[in-house]
């Protein structure tokens, strides 16, 4: 390894091991020389690549800064949280993220800024073809910022929908936040089952058919409680049904950037711009700013403006202008790309894993469900555990997982399953408490 490799390689080593922190400050180029015994420009040209990988950044007249775009998952020997979508904090760039956000802050010192309803014109104008590289395709004036998908949902849910339908349909099981909602208010809702295969077409044509449907809300793609996807045929169905009885679909691809799928086309590609809401998030990506996408058709503007109007009131749902200087700092320097580039290399090593692990569990007791893709996979377990009694032992053994009981809308149509995430652990941890979850599933079994 020749020598300005070698720099490269230990500063490295260093930030994964924190001997260097997120905004810690490198030594100067004059100490890192002496201590190589190397020329400057030895030691120039290692800080330069470490700067291309956006591992590093400089500032004039101040010298290199740890930015650090690397994944962690610290070793966390209190428990095992299976329990939760939300990545650890330690995960995230923080200094990259301060840095778009210096960015950000200058260039807009030098400009006044543009903003209106719908946020500001410069974020604007680049998410148009942002959007196009995951198969969104949307003109600039129907693409809206938000502050985030829960508080878009609340106002679909109440709004009255330009095709004059009241009844809502969603699939079981749902996000359980919204499945919460939905008992709280006074909406007509539906529902449709939901497995790892996806759902019945015939029967969806029947509800859109005959059940006065004013919009499907689904979540096509990993990242609901499953963490399934559905295939390509269905998603394309599933628009042409929606097109054909005048039905919306609200589509919640709100992880749409942490695990991309190989030739991935959303529900959204097959809508020809009409009777389809997109909605993303990037609170996933970003765990300090609130800020998120829109996509409305035509259609649907008039209704989304009188919502956004009233909203200005109640419930602004415009992303705070810090937020938005920060994403759209962040996806001009290409390291929101290399982030998600890292995030998803940790989830496939994590998804092999688990499907290695399984492959030699019993069948009968239980069932390994998705795991194919984004942070969450189902177990289903033998009819006669008590997934409740399980959580509580494995809660015992420091092992924290989910119940999927609140995804169903309708409790009785539980399939006695849990959803785990793998968002929080470690391979190490991941394959231990795979271990544990295991073993008390078997324990359990002994006893029935």
């Amino acid at each position: 390894m020749v020598r300005y490799q070698q720099i490269h390689y230990d500063i490295k080593q260093d930030i994964l091991n924190k001997k260097l922190k997120q905004g810690q400050r490198l030594p100067s180029i004059t100490t890192i020389s002496q201590n190589y015994q190397c020329s400057k420009g030895t030691v120039i040209k290692a800080l330069d690549l470490l700067c291309q990988q956006h591992i590093i950044f400089s500032k004039p007249r101040s010298g290199y800064y740890v930015a650090d775009c690397l994944i962690r998952e610290d070793v966390d020997t209190k428990g095992y949280y299976l329990n939760t979508g939300n990545p650890l904090i330690d995960s995230f760039p923080i200094a990259d993220i301060k840095n778009c956000l210096h960015l950000a802050t200058e260039l807009y010192a030098k400009n006044s800024l543009d903003t209106t309803l719908r946020g500001i014109d410069s974020l604007n104008a680049i998410l148009s073809s942002y959007l196009a590289n995951d198969g969104v395709y949307a003109k600039r004036e129907n693409i809206h910022l938000i502050q985030g998908i829960t508080q878009i949902l609340t106002f679909l849910t109440l709004s009255t929908f330009p095709n004059g339908k009241k009844n809502i349909l969603i699939e079981e099981p749902s996000h359980r936040h919204y499945v919460n909602f939905l008992k709280t208010v006074d909406v007509n809702v539906l529902t449709i089952s939901r497995d790892e295969l996806g759902i019945n077409l015939k029967v969806l044509e029947t509800y859109f058919k005959n059940k006065d449907i004013k919009f499907f809300f689904t979540i096509p793609r990993n990242h609901n409680p499953l963490g399934t996807s559905y295939p390509y045929h269905q998603r394309k169905k599933i628009m042409e049904l929606a097109l054909k009885y005048d039905v919306y679909i609200v589509e919640d691809d709100y992880f749409g950037d942490v695990h991309k799928l190989s030739k991935y086309a959303p529900i959204h590609f097959f809508s020809y711009q009409k009777n389809c809401i997109y909605l993303r998030s990037f609170s996933k990506e970003f765990p300090f700013i609130r800020i998120g996408i829109a996509v409305i058709p035509n259609s649907f503007t008039e209704t989304f403006e009188h919502i956004s109007n009233q909203s200005f009131y109640y419930s602004y749902h415009i992303p705070a202008l810090v937020s938005q200087a920060t994403l759209e700092a962040y996806i001009k320097s290409s390291i929101y790309v290399k982030h998600t580039r890292k995030i998803n290399q940790s989830i496939n090593k994590k998804l092999r894993l688990i499907k290695t692990i399984t492959n030699d569990w019993d069948a009968n007791y239980v069932k390994l469900i998705g795991a194919n893709s984004g942070f969450y996979f189902s177990l289903q377990l033998h009819p006669e555990i008590s997934v409740d009694h399980m959580v509580r032992r494995l809660e015992m053994k420091n092992v924290f997982i989910m119940s999927n009981e609140e995804a169903f809308y309708n409790q009785d149509r539980f399939n006695n399953s849990v959803r785990l995430s793998i968002s929080q652990v470690s391979l190490q941890q991941l394959e231990e408490s795979l271990a544990i979850i295991y073993q008390t599933i078997e324990e359990i079994i002994l006893t029935i």
